[in-house]
């Protein structure tokens, strides 16, 4: 049921189209196409139990026209450019290799179908090119494309409707909304014994290619039984062409009601100027999975009053070699963080192939950026005593109205407008909000508000209220945002390499030792007695012109007990450990007193180098004014220097493609195309060890703890 719908979502591009002044028919002219972005969300689970499986399906499909028969069959060619499938953290997509190679050889080369002038459905279905596909294959998938697609004749006439057949629905009443000088806005509604159907659709009058459309289904399997079950799916279709987001939400049971805000609203500012939008600063590609998380930031100046953006060509780079691969967005949403704000959008790479290597290549994405300022206005409703009132301004309209439940807020506006409500304060009023066409009641409040992409009031919203009292006043914030574009910038996105490689970035902050710096010989504790044991952990370059050992010789069992070392090459400290000569008792339980002494015959101590940073790129460091060369181990350079920032926090270095460090690899390893290493971090000052002449003895007088007693439990 799934595919089949599925595949008519996409073939619905091919219904009526303009034959007579009034009478609508497929008739396209040959060369002309669309390109369709499908969302699908799909819920399905026992209706009884609030546990369900949600699904998502996104696609890309172009249908060309490509000829006609004496007979007024219309020959098509159908490319599926892309498909991608998400179960919860699992994604399927043929743009990263999911699919088989014999498969994304027939989405490559296509299908060429033929649509019946009578039935309007498909007659032929078969692979274009060289390519095979198995009988039982072809078959299916003739049967997926092949299910009647209204096969009626539409008028354009507001009010007129008739009765069809739709896949899995035999009887579906398609009503025409409304006309305009360009476009039929239909809606669909229909049942049969275990389906039903709502939805909406806009035909092009000029041209008879569907350009929006979105269908949701509910289907009960076992209907009655006790273990019905239940299926849920929203289909939304539009050209790319369109400017208008498509949301789909996957079922989530009985809808919830919501407290409505009581916050007031700031006050109204004019728009800012678009030098403090777009603040001049690369955004950031953040890849999670299979997706990018795009971000850019805007001047605090700019305030609250942003307004609204649209993304468009996107490009792939590394450095400045431009990569192949395609992608697509979702509508921007701004958003507060960091003393100002961000304007968030999810990017996702389209295609059939693979683009993993690429987008590890990756140092940036590129798009250009509409902006849109917002002048917004207030409307305020004082309900009478009844619940009624009304209110119009600058194109915008307002009414309260009781209903057998509460009350009704509907909302209107020009097609960009934004609404954002406020209730008095201490109001307990809550809300569901569907589109003004909330379609059949069985709908909830999310999958009403995606039929707003296929409506001829996209900004229009019936707020549904439940409330004891009727409210004495509600504000009404309209976000009047401009029809056209009053700027548009080329943003630059950095991804996690792109950022690495930049050297004006400052990469991100990570210690050199994250579990402390190893501590000066002044300073220097004996560790684990709680345990009965005696540990010391110095700086290996220290640690190299120490020696530690008892006052006097102490023997346990017939084995002298000594000071074993350990240092560790990754974190640059040893470690002196006291344990029997033998290795075996490394903890002291009761054990006499002793003194330990660590004599070292210099103290090594931390000079400041005398070349001075880079005030505004403090990072980046020449290893050839360091004295250093390529060849010098990690191991050695961290024993040797210390780039420490202004909190006294000794920094690691970076490497160019992120992984960590090893001690034993060498400086080659860490130095970027311009020669330089970098500091992890923003360093103040940069040390070099000074092992001096001064001698230096350390005694501690060490107690053991008694071994415990064992526990009560225990015993």
């Amino acid at each position: 049921m799934i595919e089949r719908r599925f595949w008519f979502a996409l073939l619905v591009a091919a219904i009526p189209g303009v034959a007579e002044a009034e009478t609508i028919i497929f008739d396209p002219a040959v060369g002309s196409e669309r390109t369709y972005h499908l969302e699908i969300s799909m819920a399905s689970g026992f209706s009884d139990s609030s546990f369900r499986d949600n699904q998502f399906v996104s696609a890309l499909t172009r249908f060309v026209v490509t000829g006609r028969d004496d007979d007024g069959a219309i020959g098509m060619d159908v490319f599926p450019l892309w498909l991608a499938y998400d179960e919860g953290s699992r994604v399927t997509s043929t743009a990263f290799g999911d699919a088989p190679d014999d498969l994304a050889l027939l989405m490559r080369e296509g299908f060429s179908a033929t649509i019946d002038p009578e039935s309007h459905g498909l007659k032929d279905f078969a692979p274009r090119g060289d390519a095979e596909m198995p009988e039982a294959m072809l078959a299916q998938m003739r049967d997926q494309l092949g299910q009647p697609v209204l096969p009626v004749e539409i008028e354009a006439k507001e009010g007129w409707s008739t009765t069809t057949t739709l896949p899995g629905v035999a009887d579906v009443e398609i009503t025409v909304s409304t006309v305009t000088p360009d476009a039929v806005f239909l809606s669909y509604e229909g049942a049969s014994a275990d389906t039903r159907l709502s939805g909406v659709s806009v035909l092009a009058r000029d041209s008879g290619w569907v350009e929006r459309s979105v269908m949701t289904y509910d289907t009960r399997i076992n209907p009655g039984a006790d273990d019905e079950r239940f299926s849920r799916q929203t289909i939304a279709m539009a050209n790319t062409e369109s400017p208008f987001p498509l949301y789909t939400h996957a079922f989530r049971g009985e809808p919830e009601w919501h407290d409505m805000p009581t916050f007031p609203f700031s006050s109204i500012v004019m728009p800012p100027e678009p030098d403090m939008v777009f603040s001049g600063k690369p955004g950031e590609a953040d890849r999670h999975g299979k997706t990018y998380t795009l971000s850019f930031a805007h001047d605090p100046a700019a305030g609250s009053n942003i307004g609204r953006f649209a993304l468009h060509d996107f490009h792939l780079f590394d450095g400045e070699t431009e990569l192949p691969t395609q992608f697509i967005a979702t509508s921007p949403l701004t958003v507060p963080g960091d003393g100002g704000f961000r304007t968030v959008s999810r990017a996702r790479p389209v295609g059939i192939g693979d683009v993993r290597a690429d987008l590890e290549r990756a140092t940036a994405l590129r798009a250009d950026v509409d902006w849109y300022p917002s002048e917004p206005f207030t409307l305020t409703l004082r309900p009478d005593a009844d619940g009624k009132a009304s209110i119009s301004r600058n194109g915008a309209t307002a009414e309260i109205r009781p209903t057998d439940d509460g009350y009704e807020l509907l909302l209107s506006g020009k097609t960009w407008d934004f609404f954002g409500l406020s209730f008095p304060e201490g109001s307990d009023v809550k809300g569901q909000i569907y589109a003004a066409d909330s379609g059949a009641d069985w709908l909830t409040p999310e999958e009403s508000q995606a039929r707003r992409l296929a409506l001829p009031d996209y900004s229009g919203l019936k707020v549904v209220l439940k409330a004891e009292t009727v409210p004495e006043k509600i504000e009404i914030r309209v976000e009047r945002y401009a029809e056209t574009p009053a700027a548009t910038r080329a943003v630059t996105f950095r991804t996690e390499r792109g950022k690495r490689l930049d050297p004006d970035t400052e990469p991100e902050t990570r210690a050199l030792y994250p579990d402390g710096a190893p501590p000066a010989l002044d300073a220097l504790t004996p560790e684990g007695l709680d345990l009965a044991a005696v540990r010391f952990k110095l700086a290996t370059t220290q640690a190299k012109h120490c020696e530690a050992g008892l006052d006097e010789p102490v023997s346990l069992a017939g084995h002298d007990l000594v000071f074993e070392t350990q240092a560790d090459e990754q974190t640059g400290t040893t470690t002196l450990q006291l344990e029997t000569d033998d290795g075996i008792r490394t903890h002291f339980y009761g054990h006499d007193p002793i003194t330990v002494v660590i004599d070292c015959e210099a103290t090594v101590g931390w000079r400041k180098v005398s070349e001075a940073l880079d005030p505004a790129r403090p990072w980046l460091v020449d290893p050839e004014i360091l004295g250093a060369d390529s060849t010098m181990t990690i191991g050695a350079f961290n024993a040797r220097f210390r780039l420490v920032n202004a909190e006294g926090t000794a920094l690691a270095l970076v490497m160019p493609d992120g992984t960590p460090l090893a001690p034993d690899e060498t400086l080659a390893a860490a130095l970027f195309e311009d020669g330089h290493i970098r500091a992890a971090g923003w360093p103040e000052r940069i040390l070099e060890a000074d092992a001096g002449s001064n001698p230096v003895t350390r005694r501690f007088e060490i107690r053991f703890p008694d071994l415990p007693e064992p526990r009560e439990d225990a015993r």
